[in-house]
């Protein structure tokens, strides 16, 4: 009697074990047939029994299961659920049965069935990020990143780096002001050159939000190394140095710039804003015209070319209007008047670069009015009209 006691305890537990993984079966079945709360019911069960909890196919059927109830709209947090099932899959995959056999026995299932999860996450960031839930709009980016990077989704589809991703992470912990997350993602953009200066100048934001000025200048300057053309990097480390009374440093940096390329606009054109800005007109002048001999089509030392000319115009004609002698003010006023023409060919040849620039063609306007260029003038007016 005893052996048959045990034999019929035995057969019971098998049964039961059966049972239970029956009830991953009966889910999978019911979620195929639409009836999505009768298979979270079903696998719920299978997640919840000892008999069940520790196979792998259990939490890869929860997975799917969550994941359909999110996009249904009857669990909103149902693909965030899904991912800890996932995790949870892999957990137990990696480690084995009891006897730590059939090592990576799903590995396959579960890297297909995360390669199909991959885009439910996607699209559960993208939705959070637009219905400005930054949070959850994090959350779902970063276990996408942890998917992509995990080995049995690279042995699947290869090493992939998604910097669409990291930067999409960044910005949304960027709007919901979870500054050490997007510091940690632009980072990485930046690291990859993903974003290009836009990732330098929110990185930029992020270290003013959280008061790091340690962390501003190295920044804009990795930044101005690697996009030298983008003169939103260029204005925000000249005005970083400005604020911080650090123009030497500045002037300093640049300097060894130029040193080890001489033949780069850029490191001239940088100088020159940094002369430009401090008043030092003639050193300006002369790093500006150094970057036309070099690229003679540099649209910015021609334009600033022509409005450092203009100003200085507008301040002698403001001296002259100061003048009580008569003889004086006329030669003053002549003086002035030549110092505008001077701005003229550098605002027409920047016009020549960008046909369409606003800012050019309204400085022209000016001009051709202030000299009686009708024809000209007309032409300008024309187009800034058309504009």
């Amino acid at each position: 009697m005893k052996k048959i006691s045990l034999f019929l305890t035995l057969a019971l537990s098998v049964s039961a074990v059966f049972a239970q993984k029956g009830k991953v079966t009966s889910a999978e079945t019911l979620m195929a047939s639409g009836d999505i709360m009768k298979a979270k019911e079903a696998i719920d069960q299978a997640v919840a029994s000892e008999k069940s909890n520790t196979w792998p196919k259990t939490y890869i059927m929860a997975a799917k299961v969550y994941s359909e109830l999110d996009k249904k709209g009857k669990d909103d947090q149902g693909t965030i659920k899904a991912f800890e099932f996932y995790k949870k899959a892999i957990e137990l995959d990696e480690k084995g049965d009891a006897k730590g056999k059939k090592v990576g026995k799903y590995k396959k299932e579960i890297g297909q069935s995360l390669l199909f999860f991959s885009g439910e996450l996607t699209n559960d960031g993208v939705d959070a990020f637009n219905k400005e839930n930054f949070k959850d709009a994090v959350t779902a980016f970063e276990d996408l990143l942890a998917i992509n990077s995990h080995p049995y989704m690279i042995e699947l589809q290869g090493e992939k780096v998604d910097t669409s991703i990291i930067f999409n992470t960044a910005l949304a912990a960027y709007n919901g002001e979870m500054w050490e997350e997007a510091e940690k993602y632009f980072n990485q953009s930046v690291d990859y050159k993903y974003g290009g200066g836009d990732a330098i100048l929110l990185l930029q934001q992020v270290h003013t939000a959280t008061g790091d000025s340690a962390k501003m200048g190295p920044n804009l300057i990795k930044g101005f190394e690697t996009y030298p053309e983008d003169d939103r990097i260029l204005t925000s480390l000249i005005n970083f140095y400005l604020e911080s009374n650090q123009n030497d440093k500045a002037l300093n940096y640049l300097n060894k710039a130029i040193e080890g390329d001489k033949d780069n606009p850029s490191f001239y054109y940088a100088r020159g804003v940094l002369n430009d800005n401090s008043g030092e007109f003639e050193a300006a002048l002369a790093d500006y015209n150094k970057c036309l001999e070099i690229d003679t089509e540099y649209f910015n030392a021609l334009y600033n070319i022509g409005v450092m000319y203009f100003n200085k115009g507008v301040e002698e004609m403001n001296l002259a209007n100061e003048e009580t002698d008569f003889k004086k003010f006329e030669a003053k006023k002549e003086a002035a008047e030549g110092t505008f023409k001077e701005s003229l060919p550098f605002f027409e040849r920047a016009l020549s670069v960008k046909p369409e620039e606003v800012a050019v063609l309204e400085s022209l306007k000016t001009l051709y009015y202030r000299f009686e260029m009708n024809d000209k003038y007309k032409e300008v007016n024309d187009k800034l009209k058309s504009l």
